[in-house]
């Protein structure tokens, strides 16, 4: 008997042009593959040796296109079939060959489509160039392996894009397909979806990698403490005791909030109890350290890809500090699992929020630079989205944007479709002081900025005008004491008109400078842009991708306030 990974099922999306694995089990001694074009020839082969029940064949890289069929047979140590006998071999029917995607995150990706804010107009405008160019593949949330994940994944299936089957598929993830089937020459796009909500990025990386840096390791040691002297009958007995008493919970709380005029969390709590979410740490949680890698992750690779999109970081949001190398080494290691160590990873970056009654903590703006520096440094770009979240719902409904900006980074730094200043709005470049003022030079600006004003329109901006006092620009001195700066926009390289200081010259460089000043500050020795949790965003590039937040120093003594998960953890 052959057994296979769930993944491999009928109207799946194969990787083009890159190696094609299958891997499983076997009784056997051999296994073969086919992979048969339409006409029935056959278009690849190949065959390997059993060892120890195991099998993993790699045949040499197929070009886009189908649809095909994939055989997968018993045969001897020639590759010769031994048996038609269908006990012995497994066919898969309707297969292509085209860009396959894994989207990994937690909630915001994970967040379905039908919730969206688009879901209505998406069905209306759904047609045959779309649907018949997206697949999608939702790997099983089981938090632990047992036939409840046995299960569960015999019921998994590739889907095929329709108006009966999108609206449970990762928002992000199909507007990110539905852009790419914008761009490529009738090639498949096949998404595969591995998220979960309420997930910290060590959900996702292996033990063994989490132990490697004392900054990853802090979250195996938390979890170790966590469930040390529990025995495995008490951990199921608080489990269970757990599951029952939060599906009363939720149902009271879930009643209260449709049903009170002007519901409150602290007025819920009282009257229903603690919330007990996510409940008691140890093997079934899905929130503990590298569980969800082995269950989820794992059960997937090292299927070839084209890339992975990923937009997490709000459950680590009590580490900001420590987030840099998680989210490095969460890449180094799908990067060794998916056996591909330049596999492309574009990284969404947090956008506004802040919970009703909450301060801002800022905590977030060290997570939005770290994604940032990772994008830069390990990763393939990071789509900036900041303006694309929501007052007090950290779950916003406009996924069509996130979609989008992560396709942008793609079809720039994968496909090459795409050039720069398409795909990346403004970022900082570099700084410098002159008497009381700081100069920030911002680069890929090469048709200028624009600003969101408070009356809605969108505002061109000009050689020497001032940008809203509220644009979130701050300066600071020697003391790392940040005052709200005015901002002043000063020149630009192949400005339109003659005279720089032209204020009708429209900014056309890719280098614009903005000149930091404050009656606070005389000798500027820091600036940074956006360095909050929320706020009105006003400045974007002319292609409407807002300015990345950054900061000119990181060792202006910045620290995060606090974290809406509880006690700031510091760096360590």
């Amino acid at each position: 008997m052959i057994k296979l990974p769930a993944i491999f099922k009928n109207n799946a999306v194969f990787q083009r042009d890159k190696a094609f694995r299958v891997w499983g089990n076997s009784d056997s001694d051999n296994i073969g593959i086919e992979i048969i074009d339409e006409s029935g020839i056959t278009v690849n082969k190949g065959h390997a040796e059993v060892k120890d029940n195991s099998f993993k064949i790699e045949l040499s890289p197929n070009e886009a296109g189908g649809p095909f069929i994939i055989e997968i047979y018993e045969c001897d140590n020639a590759g010769n079939k031994l048996t038609p006998d269908k006990a012995s071999e497994i066919v898969l029917s309707d297969v292509y060959f085209g860009d396959v995607w894994l989207a990994g995150g937690q909630s915001n990706m994970e967040f379905l489509l039908k919730n969206s804010k688009s879901y209505a107009e998406e069905l209306e405008e759904l047609n045959d160039d779309i649907s018949d160019r997206i697949r999608y593949y939702n790997v099983p949330q089981i938090a632990w392996l047992g036939e409840e994940l046995a299960e569960a994944e015999a019921e998994s299936k590739w889907q095929k894009c329709n108006e009966a089957s999108i609206g449970d598929w990762s928002a992000v993830a199909y507007y990110f397909a539905k852009a790419l089937t914008e761009e490529s020459e009738g090639i498949m796009i096949g998404i595969i979806n591995c998220s979960w909500g309420g997930t910290s990025a060590s959900a996702w990386i292996g033990r063994e990698k989490l132990l490697e840096h004392k900054e990853t390791a802090q979250y195996v040691d938390a979890y170790d403490k966590a469930t040390e002297g529990m025995s495995e009958a008490d951990y199921l007995k608080a489990y269970d005791e757990y599951v029952i008493y939060q599906a009363e919970f939720d149902k009271n709380v879930g009643n209260y909030y449709q049903t009170c005029d002007n519901p409150s969390w602290d007025e819920a709590i009282a009257l229903f109890g603690e919330n007990k979410y996510p409940g008691p740490m140890g093997p079934k949680n899905w929130t503990r350290p590298s569980g969800l890698y082995e269950t989820m992750l794992k059960r997937v690779a090292p299927y070839s890809l084209m890339g992975c999109i990923y937009y997490q970081g709000e459950e680590d949001d009590n580490r900001p500090y420590s987030y840099k190398r998680l989210l490095t080494s969460l890449i180094e290691q799908w990067r060794k699992d998916f056996e591909d160590e330049m596999l492309p990873f574009i990284t969404a970056q947090l956008p506004i929020f802040v919970n009703e009654g909450e301060d801002d903590y800022k905590n977030w703006p060290f997570i939005r630079e770290a994604q940032m520096q990772v994008g830069e440094s390990v990763g393939n770009g990071t789509a900036v989205i900041l303006e694309a979240g929501e007052y007090h719902n950290i779950h916003p409904l406009n996924k069509e944007t996130v979609g989008y900006r992560l396709a942008f980074q793609a079809l720039y730094k994968v496909y090459g479709c795409l050039t720069r200043w398409e795909a990346c709005g403004p970022e900082y470049d570099s700084s410098f002081v002159s008497d009381n003022a700081m100069y920030i030079d911002l680069k890929c600006c090469e048709s200028g900025l624009i600003l969101d004003g408070d009356d809605g329109f969108i505002q061109d901006v000009h050689m020497m005008d001032f940008l809203p006092g509220d644009s979130g620009f701050e300066l600071a001195g020697v003391d790392g004491v940040y005052y709200a700066a005015k901002a002043q926009v000063m020149r630009g390289e192949n400005v339109g008109g003659e005279e720089e200081n032209d204020q009708s010259a429209s900014m056309t460089g890719s280098i614009m400078t903005i000149k930091l000043t404050s009656d606070n500050v005389t000798v500027p020795k820091y600036a940074r842009y956006f360095w909050k949790n929320y706020g009105k965003v006003r400045v974007f590039g002319a292609n409407g991708i807002p300015l990345a937040p950054f900061r000119t120093d990181m060792n202006d003594g910045a620290k995060a306030l606090g974290s809406r998960l509880g006690e700031i953890i510091d760096a360590i």
